[in-house]
């Protein structure tokens, strides 16, 4: 009888430890048929394979994503796993596994592990980025007299470590990651910023220090309504040693989705060695029915600098889109045409399609 209540006992905390915990599942898998036709001078060639080329590491296969979250009280476990080799040989990619804990009334936030989400990121489109996605300890600061801010740092490992790296607790420190974040409803800022040691090195080069950033405003979303404007960008390689290593890409982005209509221009600047590239990206795409959904995309751009091409244009790109909607599912059909300058009075031209499912929960 008393080992009869004892099993009942534990089998109830069990239940209610298993109540008081949250355990949230997500995920996509992405994955397509895929062709191109490159010709470039008299040399042609044609290329199918699998493959789905919207954000799923093409050229691959496709994607498969898992996300999951842990909670129970104010203690968490977030971790995301991908694979985009779909033949179970490799070792799946780790994006992000981490444990993080809540304090203080939630102005103190602890995460430690593979690192990822991170609160000073820049966000999409063109850049999705952010300097704290490696192994370390991240810290952050929400005070209640200052609501929506954010600040914080993160002790982690060399981002780059081929070649000679000196492991100290001083070359630990000197990598340190500050970050801070502000939201307002005006307004929203985000920026981060690495350190870094003079013993981290790539490829026998100092690769200097990194930033991030986000801007956005939050004004006229509140007078016209589906309107949003913003930008992000991402500095590699500040006061580095080695000339070329530097490299500054900014984005700008309007949007305009009041309904079924999604209206988009992008407008991109990347500052390189010797060479800078401008590009203009309107997208277009909309709601025809419930189920079937319409766009296209175009780009333009133009280097210019002492490395640049002397052209009209760098690329000169359109890829109308068609894509049916089955709840959970999609099919879409791409078609594209790329014609790129790769040298003066050289021309590469590409024509692709791309039929790509997407399922996602």
């Amino acid at each position: 009888m008393k080992k009869a209540i004892a099993v009942l006992l534990v089998a109830t905390l069990a239940a209610g430890i298993a109540l008081a915990q949250e355990l949230k599942f997500s995920g996509e898998a992405k994955t397509g048929v895929y062709w191109e036709n490159i010709k470039e001078g008299d040399n042609e060639q044609d290329l199918g394979t699998l493959g789905n080329t919207d954000d799923a590491g093409y050229p691959g296969v496709g994607r498969i994503r898992l996300n999951a979250e842990l909670v129970k009280d104010n203690i968490g476990l977030k971790v995301r796993w991908e694979d985009t080799t779909f033949n179970g040989t490799l070792a799946p990619k780790w994006s992000y596994a981490y444990g993080y804990g809540s304090f203080i009334r939630d102005q103190l936030k602890l995460s430690a592990g593979r690192l990822g989400d991170s609160p000073w990121g820049t966000g999409g489109y063109e850049i999705n980025s952010a300097l704290d996605d490696v192994a370390g300890l991240r810290t952050e600061i929400k005070p209640n007299v200052l609501s929506g801010l954010n600040v914080g740092f993160v002790l982690n490992t060399a981002n780059r470590t081929q070649g000679v790296h000196e492991k100290t607790l001083k070359s630990l420190i000197e990598e340190t990651i500050v970050g801070a974040s502000y939201t307002h409803e005006f307004f929203e800022v985000r920026l981060a910023y690495r350190f870094d040691t003079e013993n981290d090195w790539n490829n026998n080069q100092n690769e200097g220090t990194d930033l991030t950033y986000r801007v956005e405003e939050r004004v006229l979303r509140n007078i016209v309504k589906g309107l949003a404007i913003w930008a992000n960008g991402r500095y590699d390689g500040i006061n580095a040693e080695e000339e070329g290593y530097s490299n500054f890409v900014n984005w700008v982005y309007t949007q305009y989705a009041p309904g079924d209509l999604n209206a988009q221009l992008r407008i991109g600047f990347n500052v390189g060695y010797k060479k800078s590239l401008f590009t203009l990206k309107p997208l277009v795409s909309y709601n025809i029915l419930p189920f079937l959904t319409v766009g296209a995309a175009f780009i333009y751009s133009k280097d210019s600098g002492e490395a640049a091409i002397d052209s009209p244009y760098t690329t000169l790109a359109v890829e109308p889109l068609i894509r049916v909607n089955f709840g959970s599912m999609y099919v879409a059909f791409v078609y594209g045409y790329n014609s790129t300058y790769t040298a003066e009075d050289r021309i590469k031209i590409t024509n692709y399609a791309n039929l790509r499912f997407v399922y996602t929960f």
